[in-house]
């Protein structure tokens, strides 16, 4: 829907005298917007189903626009406790802006809600205005479908809440909080929750698709542990989603990827035990040596213990400064990362004895565009995919791409496949190759490599991708899902028959219509 054909709406119903510039704004988004193809199919009374492409913003500068942050302003500011930004003001550039800094998306609204209350209130304004929601957490999924093009934008930051629970073996969690945060809360408790290991990431946006992290062998993926979700779905309800209520939500909540049912304003979960003894840290080796090391790594990851994590990657570097790389996590004291440097010769070793809140700080490179393809992997790594691998590296432009081995295995595949929605439980290895650019510049040599790359790792992939590594529009559904697909579209129609909150489901609902 055109966002000027509500606002005109609104003024007419509460017979407000509508500003003729106004009216020829409007008239020129849609002769901009509507082509020959779509002239015929369009739904003219409310344009619902017009628009396939990104909107375009608005002048930030005319005085239209002043008018419509002004109309957007009294409809949905004096409703809520919470702020509403629009485009031209300062919070809204800065709100809008996502971790993958080739994504640039323009909602029409930003809230930020300061209470459930205020989230009722924006999903019946957005119901009556039939605007689309998209849920922002810490904006750090791949696609940016955090921040919706042309539709309202929930922003969760102020939700900044940790309570212990009286039991101290569980701990509720407020939609805003970050791997850092909750993090840093439960180490003067010493306890821990399995989450993933960059500290920015938002804590609910991560266990929605899964969740892994360097505890996931040992104690499952982070929606593993969840033993309640506090959701407000489509309709304004406000539902305590758990094993004994609403038992089909928790089922899909627990491995769908995004806010595809609703917004989620806390995440209760289970706790475990603080580690003990912990080896952390990173161990190098010249590039012509990965052949051996991930043969090695392979079965480690297959045969090792569940009390030992490792990332394997490529970073991205010049031809001559290229490396294979181990980042490891180990808690057991039988079992050290020292080992793994015997591998090879030529090691360059980075280990020490840490806390476990100090694995957990990572150093992730920030403000760059990211190209992400991504596929799964089951059983071993064949020699012919490191041998692909390898030759893939070979031909990336210089310092902009890598490519990187998530490993599974452990106690995520104690979960049986059918108990959640998240469908790699038969996995080993999740397959990331990424491009990186300068924000301000579109590189097409690097966009086609990891295109390229992408295709021919694909054979050695089992037709899978990651939730929360979301591929856009084109991957399909049953790429994420499986076995689950029309499980989770009945869920969606069931309590967002209107396709209120965006995401894979919406996106494949939408086209099939």
């Amino acid at each position: 829907m055109l966002p000027m054909s509500v606002l005109l709406r609104d003024m007419h119903k509460e017979s407000k005298l509508l500003p003729p510039h106004l009216v020829a704004e409007y008239l020129c988004q849609l002769l901009t917007r509507i082509d020959v193809k779509t002239f015929g199919a369009t739904q003219w009374n409310v344009l619902r189903s017009a628009v396939k492409e990104p909107q375009r913003p608005l002048n930030a500068n005319s005085n239209i626009l002043a008018t419509v942050d002004k109309t957007f302003l009294q409809y949905l500011q004096d409703k809520i406790d919470g702020d509403v930004w629009v485009t031209g003001s300062k919070e809204y550039t800065l709100r809008r802006r996502v971790f993958n800094q080739a994504i640039s998306h323009f909602p029409i609204g930003i809230v930020v809600p300061q209470s459930e209350a205020d989230i009722v209130k924006i999903i019946d304004y957005a119901n009556r205005q039939n605007l689309q929601i998209s849920i922002k957490g810490a904006g750090h999924g791949v696609t940016g479908a955090a921040v919706i093009n042309g539709g309202i934008v929930i922003d969760m930051s102020t939700f900044q809440n940790i309570e212990l629970c009286a039991d101290g073996q569980s701990v509720k969690v407020g939609a805003g909080i970050r791997n850092r945060d909750l993090d840093r809360f439960l180490s003067h408790h010493n306890k821990v929750v399995p989450l993933g290991t960059c500290p920015d990431v938002g804590v609910v946006g991560a266990t929605l698709g899964g969740g892994i992290g360097f505890l996931s062998r040992k104690y499952g993926l982070s929606c593993d542990n969840v033993l309640a979700f506090n959701l407000i779905t489509a309709d304004g309800q406000q539902r305590v989603v758990n094993a004994g209520e609403h038992t089909d939500l928790f089922w899909a909540l627990r491995g769908s990827g995004g806010a595809q049912f609703g917004v989620i304003t806390h995440i209760t979960f289970s706790l475990h035990p603080a580690p003990d003894s912990i080896e952390g840290g990173i161990i190098e080796w010249p590039i012509h040596k990965a052949n051996g090391i991930l043969t090695h790594y392979s079965e480690t990851v297959l045969q090792g213990p569940r009390t030992q994590f490792l990332y394997a990657y490529i970073a991205r570097s010049t031809a001559k400064q290229a490396k294979i790389s181990i980042m490891g996590f180990s808690e057991d004291p039988d079992t050290s990362l020292h080992d793994i440097t015997s591998w090879e010769t030529d090691a360059d070793i980075s280990i020490t004895h840490k806390q476990y809140i100090e694995c957990q700080s990572n150093n992730y490179e920030q403000g760059h565009a990211l190209y992400w393809r991504n596929g799964i992997i089951e059983g071993a790594l064949t020699q012919d995919f490191i041998t692909t691998v390898l030759q893939c590296f070979q031909s990336c432009p210089d310092n902009a791409g890598g490519i990187m081995l998530d490993p599974l295995c452990g106690a995520i595949q104690d979960v049986g496949a059918h108990e959640t929605a998240f469908i790699h439980r038969n996995a080993s290895f999740v397959c990331s190759i990424t491009g990186v650019t300068p924000p301000d510049q579109v590189n097409i040599e690097v966009t086609e490599w990891v295109n390229q790359t992408y295709e021919r790792l694909s054979p050695f992939f089992n037709g899978h991708a990651y939730q929360n590594y979301d591929m856009g529009n084109d991957f399909p559904l049953i790429g994420y899902y499986g076995q689950h697909t029309q499980r989770l579209i009945a869920i969606k129609q069931k309590f967002d028959p209107e396709l209120r909150f965006v995401g894979a489901l919406q996106r494949h609902l939408q086209k099939t219509a």
